[in-house]
């Protein structure tokens, strides 16, 4: 326990943040985790290490987030989901609900990001910048790193923000030496310890490592005399000389450990094929063969970088097939215990190119469907780098991802490969065949038009027709929704309501299947189911807190079409302003939900009287529109209607003066059967009061008869 630096620490905490950053073998993390053991400790830390797969603004601030919750400061519902869907607007969407709750939890936290030199990615460190500057009073970011970190830290040192610990604080003493090499039996003369000294310049891993190397050698002074050169070279010649002292069986454990970057007792056990990994872990801990705890339940673990590194070193050097052999049964471990990126890699690193694909197609919706669309992106792109980028299974997923991305060029070119691929059984994902994933694809994107869309979608539900499975689902969402754009109303209602009931339909599946069931239905004047299909897509939008993600935006047309229904106008355009937001975030995407938000915005827009926005949308819409030839007849007609709408009103004062909610209940019920005094009953008013909202809403109508009020009603989505 070195009390010094442990002072220093608790110093530390009285700023904003602290820094530690020093080479590898300085002990940054030790230090800190014999820090949060101590009576000084903080009562409340998130800690978060990290690896490569997160440099990556989604899953960096889920593993924040999540830490955070462990702590027992509460962000969000659904963490991952909520992070997730914030990917695309991070600072204005994640960071100032994840500043929110640490205010609001009210106790000191400390957040702790261990190994940070592995953030490079230039958007995630923008945003730890804002989180800097945002931090409450109530927390303290602590940051190890190997490296500076790229930010502004002379803002923070001129505003007395920032604490250092550098790689000189980090060194031993001669005093701190002495006490380390004599509480592990090792006698050496006062000059023998400044010559150690001298030799490693009181770099920790060098005396740590020297200290293993002199426990129980006759020859310890000569030792000494004897060894020089680098930090990197001494600790190389040092971690093989503690590796030679190890019985042969601990020896080859640390050999096929040291190809992962964290373990546990049962991955290690299923990677050696034995069941005593927690004794030897045990074991390895309790003499400080540089074994770093990674939770306070010490459950995960990893090696100092520099041990772990040699040893992995001689792992290659000595038995390259074995360690093969090992990553591909680490792939395997991973993969079944749901660590796909850890996985993906030893697959990659066993040779095995054909697994990688495969386990990155079997996890592409389920990552996608939480957000993570990031993360397979990486996936394809570390893929593309191997022969992966041959498989069927890549290309599968490739070509899911590029229609996702709006990048039809490639969307194009994968199919065209898909198209020539050999064999069409069942793929990883669970799709049918290649025929199917073709079909899928042009069915629910539908880039080449109404047509080829309405094909592709019948052949899809053809193919996928198991309920409990995800793409039975997207089949009859992409069947639904294009029976929608092609006019067949019942038809759409009824297989969007089978898409969307379904236990295995996916989240963002069911948000679209739900809002086009809701369109389907508010246009057969079916109002009140239009409204709970809408309100039910919105439900799943909020409970995985998916508000900021482009894909949902139907939802927030059908809501707004919905609310401009029931008179709330104001209301409407505010919902609609959000999904018109939300679908210009990606150039590109499938042009349908694109079409039917701005015929239902611009239709509210004249109703709300903003005729110049009204036009804007409109023209926008019709570029759209007339880009196909074929199979639009509804489109064109639904089109035509706006257009006819905003003529009229042009025509007038270019006033639209909106119905009170009394009025367009009962407008509503004009519609019906019902008579004059009927309603009144219905409505618990006197016949008297529903004449007055009657005359009142044919002259905002412009309506001179019952069924002229109904027909404009209709026209304007009032009924």
């Amino acid at each position: 326990m070195r009390v010094r630096l442990l002072e220093e620490l608790e110093r530390a905490a009285r700023r904003a943040v602290t820094l530690i950053a020093a080479p590898a073998g300085y002990g940054k993390t030790t230090v800190v985790a014999q820090w949060l053991a101590s009576e000084s400790a903080p009562a409340n830390v998130a800690w978060i290490s990290l690896d490569t797969s997160d440099n990556d603004p989604a899953r960096l601030w889920t593993q924040i987030a999540t830490a955070l919750e462990r702590a027992g400061c509460t962000v969000a519902r659904d963490t991952t989901g909520f992070v997730a869907a914030g990917g695309y607007d991070m600072q204005a969407v994640v960071l100032p609900k994840i500043v929110d709750a640490i205010a609001a939890f009210g106790e000191h936290i400390t957040v702790l990001i261990d190994d940070f030199h592995m953030i490079r990615a230039v958007e995630c460190n923008e945003q730890i910048d804002f989180f800097v500057k945002h931090l409450p009073a109530n927390a303290h970011l602590v940051l190890i790193s190997r490296a500076d970190p790229a930010l502004r830290l002379g803002r923070l040192r001129a505003a007395g923000q920032l604490s250092e610990i550098r790689a000189d604080d980090l060194a031993f003493n001669f005093q701190e030496a002495s006490t380390l090499l004599v509480s592990d039996g090792i006698e050496l003369s006062r000059e023998a310890v400044s010559e150690l000294m001298h030799r490693t310049e009181g770099w920790p891993a060098g005396l740590y490592l020297a200290a293993l190397t002199l426990t129980g050698r006759a020859d310890a002074t000569e030792f000494v005399h004897h060894f020089s050169g680098s930090n990197r070279f001494i600790g190389d010649y040092l971690t093989e000389e503690v590796l030679s002292r190890q019985s042969q069986e601990i020896r080859n454990f640390i050999l096929s450990v040291s190809i992962l970057d964290r373990f546990s007792a049962p991955l290690c056990d299923y990677l050696n094929e034995t069941r005593h990994s927690a004794s030897i872990l045990r074991d390895l801990k309790h003499t400080n063969l540089f074994l770093i705890p990674l939770d306070s339940e010490e459950r995960w673990f990893r090696f100092h970088h520099l041990f772990g590194a040699v040893a992995r070193s001689a792992l290659e050097t000595e038995e390259p097939d074995w360690a093969a052999k090992l990553h591909g049964r680490a792939a395997e471990w991973l993969s079944e215990n749901g660590f796909v990126d850890a996985a993906v890699e030893h697959a990659l690193a066993a040779g095995d190119v054909e697994h990688a694909a495969y386990l990155v197609n079997a996890s592409w919706l389920r990552y996608f469907d939480a957000g993570l669309g990031n993360t397979v992106r990486r996936w394809l792109r570390v893929l593309d780098a191997s022969a992966a980028d041959q498989s069927t299974a890549y290309v599968v997923t490739a070509a899911w991802m590029a229609a996702l991305s709006g990048n039809t060029k490639q969307m194009d070119q994968r199919l065209a490969e898909l198209s020539n691929a050999s064999g069409n059984g069942p793929l990883p994902d669970g799709t049918r065949s290649v025929e199917s994933v073709i079909a899928l694809i042009r069915g629910l994107f539908g880039f080449g038009g109404p047509v080829d869309m309405q094909a592709a979608a019948t052949r899809a539900a053809e193919l996928e027709t198991n309920g409990g499975n995800p793409w039975f689902a997207v089949a009859n969402t992409a069947l639904g929704h294009a029976s929608y754009v092609m006019g067949d109303l019942d038809k759409a209602v009824g297989v969007l309501q089978k898409a969307a009931s379904s236990e295995a339909t996916p989240a963002l599946i069911g948000i679209l299947a739900l809002a086009a069931q809701s369109l389907a239905e508010a246009e057969l004047g079916q109002y009140n189911r239009s409204r709970k299909s809408a309100v039910e897509a919105m439900e799943v939008v909020e409970s995985r807190s998916l508000h900021a993600l482009p894909s949902v935006s139907l939802a927030f047309t059908a809501l707004g079409r919905s609310q401009a229904t029931s008179g709330d106008i104001e209301q409407a355009m505010a919902t609609l302003e959000h999904g018109l937001n939300l679908r210009r975030k990606i150039p590109g995407l499938s042009p349908w939900p694109t079409m039917h938000h701005l015929l239902v915005m611009s239709e509210v827009a004249i109703m709300a009287g903003d005729l110049q926005l009204a036009r804007q949308l409109l023209d926008e819409a019709t570029t759209l529109i007339r880009q196909y030839q074929q199979g639009m007849a509804r489109m064109i007609s639904r089109l035509e209607a706006v257009q006819k709408t905003l003529r009229a009103r042009q025509s007038g004062d270019g006033h639209v003066e909106a119905l009170t909610a009394r009025e367009t209940e009962v407008l509503r019920r004009l519609s019906g059967p019902l008579s004059l005094g009927e309603i009144a009953s219905e409505l618990y008013l006197s016949p008297n009061t529903v004449k007055t909202h009657t005359a009142s809403l044919y002259r905002k109508l412009g309506a001179r008869s019952r069924s002229e009020a109904v027909k404009i009603g209709r026209e304007r989505l009032l009924i």
